[in-house]
């Protein structure tokens, strides 16, 4: 498989060219682009793949890295610098469900930073490859590193963004991720963690959480599964699917459920591991939402089949119907804009 790789004078020349999209105001000393032996595609299966090698780090420069801070149309500034939401996309990399988010927060005084892990580690295959041709571990472990110094360089923004009312969203694997961040992140900067769709395999989830985690599911959330009602918040899967621990990735339960360590074992169903961390005293709760499935701000319910690889096909409905998607951008902006404790 033939992969495109991005040349790091290609992205210095870009970073500088790129006005409107964030990375024009970086300095040349801000770019990060990815080392020369970043990770490479390894087939595990026909059509099924993961990634191995070193990981890229958020890059600021690179053309899909996007820190966008609302101004009021009429020309005059904000009253106070806005709080920043950062967005780390689902496992099909950064498209129009992340877009229409960013989009939607911006239209209330809030900032949003977008990013694709898979470009910045030199991968151009787009959705159809992303959505069902990898592992969640692989696309997981690209989207932390990327989040975890997308978080890192924001803190450093505090001349655009109010550097002490961040919160981090995903949606699927992007949810997985935040949830892992959740636990590393500081609540002196951070204060509030929202997964969307949150899967319980990959690289797992982490036994604590430092700040506030409120997770999101559509009510018809059934994507990836394996009959109409196997609900993404009470799936399960082989403890085989999960990564074997990282020192990159928070102690969480994928340390006792993984290919080497309990591989006969089933993963915790996301709903349980809320309930385990709420009982040990985590400020952390569910939104539900009716008429919604996965990914609220898709676009309209669209109830289809998906393949992974080249045998395993599975419900996955997706989107939602207006009313969903208005409710949960109120729950969002109430949540942000809630004065600190």
């Amino acid at each position: 498989m033939v992969l495109f790789r991005h040349l790091k004078h290609w992205l210095l020349a870009a970073c500088l060219s790129l006005v409107g999209l964030g990375c024009a105001a970086q300095s040349a000393s801000d770019c990060k682009p990815a080392p020369e032996n970043v990770a490479e595609l390894v087939q595990i299966r026909p059509r099924f793949h993961t990634v191995k090698g070193p990981l890229a780090e958020f890059d600021p420069c690179h053309k899909a890295s996007r820190l966008s801070v609302p101004s009021r149309w009429n020309g005059s500034p904000l009253p106070s610098k806005p709080p920043l939401v950062i967005i780390a996309h689902g496992g099909g990399g950064l498209g129009m469900l992340e877009n229409n988010l960013a989009t939607a927060l911006r239209k209330h005084d809030i900032a949003t930073l977008v990013f694709d892990a898979y470009q910045l580690n030199g991968f151009y295959q787009g959705y159809p490859f992303w959505g069902s041709q990898a592992t969640n571990e692989s696309r997981q472990r690209m989207i932390y590193k990327a989040a975890k110094s997308a978080y890192e360089w924001a803190l450093t923004q505090s001349d655009k963004v109010d550097t002490r009312a961040i919160f981090l969203q995903g949606v699927s694997n992007g949810a997985a991720v935040v949830a892992n961040l959740a636990s590393v992140v500081s609540p002196e900067h951070v204060r509030g963690v929202i997964p969307e769709g949150l899967p319980g395999m990959g690289i797992g989830l982490p036994d604590t959480v430092a700040v506030p985690v409120r997770l999101v599911f559509g009510k018809l959330d059934n994507y990836g599964g394996k009959h109409q009602e196997d609900w993404m918040w009470q799936r399960q899967e082989s403890c085989r699917v999960n990564r074997l621990p990282s020192p990159e990735i928070p102690m969480g339960n994928a340390q006792q459920c993984n290919a080497r360590q309990n591989p006969a074992d089933m993963t915790e169903k996301p709903i349980d591991w809320m309930q385990r961390l709420k009982t040990q005293g985590a400020d952390i709760d569910v939104w539900f939402y009716d008429d919604a499935a996965h990914g609220i701000f898709q676009g309209p319910i669209d109830r289809k089949m998906l393949t992974y690889g080249t045998d395993n096909t599975t419900f996955s409905w997706t989107g939602s119907n207006p009313s969903a998607k208005e409710k949960m951008l109120a729950d969002l902006v109430k949540l942000i804009q809630s004065p600190r404790p």
